[in-house]
């Protein structure tokens, strides 16, 4: 599938875009730091932030605890010094395959992530899951 957002990039935008895809295609937490500065200031929406660094190394952790967890980049959009990447990961939680979606927004510099927003619904990693749409409504 073609990535039509690609050609709307900077030259900037476009690289680390591909950086980010080659790092899901065979992620570590060592090589979080190829993207992400060890002074940025990693957020997770409703969780707190944490630095590069130690993003790093959570990233190592959450690998080795979210069996076959695989992240596939869909989608992505800049302005100026900001990247937004669509993605979607789907790994084995609470005995069941489970998938869900979510957008990284990266403040970038010099090529490098200073600043990211992780955003998705992290209830699809609790026990119970998601009540929604996709799983019926409770009630």
């Amino acid at each position: 599938m073609e990535d039509v957002a690609m050609s709307d990039l900077s030259a900037e935008h476009a690289n680390f875009y591909e950086r980010f895809k080659s790092f899901w295609a065979a992620p570590s937490g060592e090589r979080v730091l190829e993207i992400i500065a060890p002074d940025a200031v990693i957020h997770f929406t409703g969780a707190g932030h944490m630095s590069g660094r130690d993003y790093a190394a959570w990233m190592g952790e959450a690998l080795a605890r979210f069996e076959g967890l695989a992240v596939t980049p869909m989608d992505s959009a800049g302005n100026r010094d900001m990247l937004y990447i669509a993605w979607e990961a789907s790994a084995d939680m609470h005995g069941e395959r489970r998938t869900y979606r979510g957008v990284d927004r990266f403040r970038l510099r010099d090529g490098m992530a200073i600043e990211e927003h992780v955003i998705f619904d992290s209830a699809v990693l609790t026990p119970a899951g998601r009540v929604g749409i996709d799983k019926g409504s409770a009630g």
